[in-house]
């Protein structure tokens, strides 16, 4: 089996000529719930972009799904886009959108579909039950601007999730969320990833939004892969020092990796 995501040596350059990525190589096996975890600026959502085809390579060559997005004519890039789901970073303050949570999650059926053609009753029932599965039935007709910050996030899911896509890339899902959405999220998304065995890229500065169960880290700063493996040997307090520039201690519980500031530093106290 080709593995999910596959970078080689990939660099890409921000405006001004600054390695965005600089030399970057990964392979992310098929099945993976997967984190990109660094300070922000570290480069993780231009990783995100480019295994999504969005963002060409200076240098180096991105395979996703088996497949070099830049080499694909436009008739094969739409069919491999269908078999990936993206949920970008979320604004503080995002622009209204003007769909019910229904009509949000029913997104994710249309590229199934004919062009111009409406839902089958086949694809209506699948996102029904995306709806049920994130508990969102009851605000189904509801305007998705009506919602708060963590039912948007759950309707996105769903949406993502209503494609059936191969590979899912979320970019800071637990973002600007209270503690307890965070958690709730966190939870969800490591449950929905148990049932239906998707790969799962996702891209955090923060410690605590590692859903349990993450089989996969790769820590990321300055555009440069610092460490890369499964959570226990990635996620130490040496390591984790060095990525975030100041002296951590990490604790681990259930799955659940979070860190506190030892000494005189920078930072907010955690990551």
């Amino acid at each position: 089996m080709n593995p999910a995501v596959q970078f080689e040596r990939v660099t890409l350059r921000r405006h001004g000529g600054r390695p965005a990525l600089d030399a970057v190589s990964l392979t992310l096996p098929a099945g993976s719930l997967a984190a990109v975890l660094g300070p922000n600026g570290a480069g993780k959502s231009t990783l995100l972009r480019a295994a999504n085809g969005e963002l060409r390579p200076a240098s180096g060559t991105v395979r996703v799904l088996g497949e070099d997005a830049q080499a694909l004519d436009w008739r094969a890039a739409a069919r491999w886009r269908r078999r990936i789901g993206v949920m970008p970073q979320f604004a503080d303050h995002a622009p209204a959108v003007p769909l019910t949570v229904r009509e949000v999650v029913e997104i994710g059926r249309v590229a199934h579909g004919r062009r111009g053609a409406s839902l089958s009753a086949d694809d209506r029932a699948i996102c029904t039950r995306w709806l049920e599965r994130f508990g969102l039935s009851a605000l189904a007709e509801r305007s998705f601007a009506a919602l708060s910050g963590g039912e948007q996030r759950k309707a996105h899911l769903a949406r993502i999730f209503a494609q059936e896509p191969e590979l899912i890339l979320l970019d800071e899902p637990a973002g600007h969320l209270d503690l307890p959405a965070q958690d709730a999220l966190t939870r969800l998304i490591a449950e929905v990833w148990r049932e239906t065995r998707a790969t799962v890229l996702i891209v955090t500065h923060e410690l605590r939004h590692l859903p349990p169960d993450t089989t996969h880290v790769i820590l990321l700063a300055d555009g440069k892969i610092v460490a890369e493996g499964a959570p226990r040997t990635t996620l130490t307090s040496a390591t984790l020092s060095r990525l975030f520039g100041e002296p951590l201690e990490v604790f681990e519980r259930g799955g659940r990796y979070a860190a506190v500031a030892t000494g005189e530093g920078g930072g907010d106290g955690h990551a």
